[in-house]
Parts: C-alpha cells; structure tokens; sequence
C-alpha cells in the first residue's frame, strides 16, 4: 500500500503549516537583523548666515582688493556681518582674520579679532584693523607685532 494514503491528514497538514510558518519566520526575522532598519541619517547644518560664500571687491584707482568668506549676515542694507575664514586679497597683500563688518556703500572694512597682514617682505599680526578710503589705507587696532624680512 502507498504510504502517502496511510498517513493522517490532519497530522500532515499540521506539519506543514508549522513548517511554512517557521520558514517565512525563518527569512522575516533574517533580513530584519540582516537590515537593522538602519535609518541614514543626513547631516543638515542649518546656519544662521543670510549668505554662504560671500565674495565681494573692494575697488579704488589703484587697485582692486578681493573679500571672501564662509558666512555672512547683513546687519543692515549696506552692511555685512562676514565670518569664518575672512580673507582680503590684493595684488600687494592679503589679511587673514575671523569677523569683519564690511560696508558696501562706503568700501571699508572693520575687523576686532585676530588677523594676520601679509605681503611681500612684511608680516604684520594685530588684533583687528580698519580698512578706509576705498581701501588705500589700512590701520592696525590693539597689540601689533610687525615682522619685516
């Protein structure tokens, strides 16, 4: 006699609904730890800046000085809060420093933090600076340690 036909049905059938339960339990909970659900978390810096990566020029008859930095924020329509890695670049000199308020209208820069001047054969590190007149002439604020080669 066959022995598919002397088993018991309900024996059979209870099995395999045990068996086909075990096997998608057995893949559900393998691609759930294989997963962890890993959620990617972006990393959104949200800045206050108004502006990112602000460039601007302060011109004159003389020459032409370049103004960068990470970050800026306008305090008013013609002035500029600028900070994060502030350079000023001319031909002649560059000034390296943090904040700096720089005012479209007139052309002039002010700055009461830390910067270092440099140009050809003089280094000059201050604690801040005013740069006036269309950018011909620059003062130093605070302790000043000028450095000639």
């Amino acid at each position: 006699m066959n022995l598919l036909l002397s088993l018991n049905k309900t024996v059979v059938l209870i099995i395999s609904i045990i068996l086909f339960i075990t096997f998608i339990l057995f893949f559900f909970l393998k691609f759930y730890f294989e997963n962890d659900f890993k959620l990617i978390e972006a990393e959104i810096n949200i800045s206050n800046a108004d502006i990112t990566d602000p460039k601007f020029a302060i011109n004159n008859s003389s020459q032409k000085i370049l103004v960068s930095a990470k970050e800026g924020n306008f305090l008013d329509e013609n002035t500029i809060l600028l900070r994060k890695n502030v350079k000023f670049k001319s031909n002649n000199f560059s000034i390296e420093t943090d904040n700096v308020k720089f005012d479209r209208e007139n052309q002039t820069a002010e700055s009461n933090d830390n910067s270092v001047f440099k140009s050809d054969n003089t280094i000059i590190s201050a604690e801040g600076f005013n740069i006036y007149d269309n950018g011909n002439k620059i003062k130093f604020y605070g302790n000043s340690v000028i450095r000639l080669k």
